[in-house]
This record gives C-alpha cells, structure tokens and sequence, in this order.
C-alpha cells in the first residue's frame, strides 16, 4: 500500500468517527505519516499497515492527533508484535 493510500485510509476512519471531512486533517496526515506508512509497507504486510492506521485512527480524539514520534511508536509496536524492542544491542540470541 501506497504511503498516500494509508493516509486516505487513515482520514476516512477520523472522518466516519468524527462525522466530518476536514481537509486540513487529511493533508496534515499525509505529510506527518508518509514516513511511517512506507516503512510499515516496505518491511511489513497490508495487514501490518491497516493495523498503524486503526490505532492512529482511535487516538484521534478532540481535535487531537498523535505526534509523528507516537506514530512510529505505534508502527514500531504493530511491527515488532506486541511491542518488543527491535534490537536489543546483544549478540543475537
């Protein structure tokens, strides 16, 4: 999936939430999370993508929007499945 494909998706699950269009959000969402969505596609699955975009999706909330740093964070999270560190600077084991 595309980054901008994500952020459609992405402004279609705040905007049925919210009952509203705003282009603003729209726009502000492709620019903050174009980053995130194409290295969740790039080293996840379809799956892994629409998974950052339901999460990001229900912390929209008040007119508030999860910093780019928390989008990764989530990303990270949904990539490394529950969380775990993506290296933990050991040996390999």
């Amino acid at each position: 999936m595309r980054p901008s494909d994500a952020a459609r998706q992405l402004q279609y699950a705040v905007a049925s939430q919210t009952d509203t269009y705003d282009y603003e959000i729209s726009h502000w969402e492709a620019n903050a999370y174009e980053d995130v969505f194409a290295d969740v596609s790039e080293r996840g699955s379809l799956s892994d993508v629409m998974d950052v975009v339901d999460e990001l999706g229900a912390r929209f909330v008040d007119g508030t929007r999860p910093s780019p740093e928390e989008a990764r964070e989530i990303a990270d999270g949904v990539l490394t499945a529950g969380g775990r560190p993506l290296a933990d600077g050991g040996d390999g084991n």
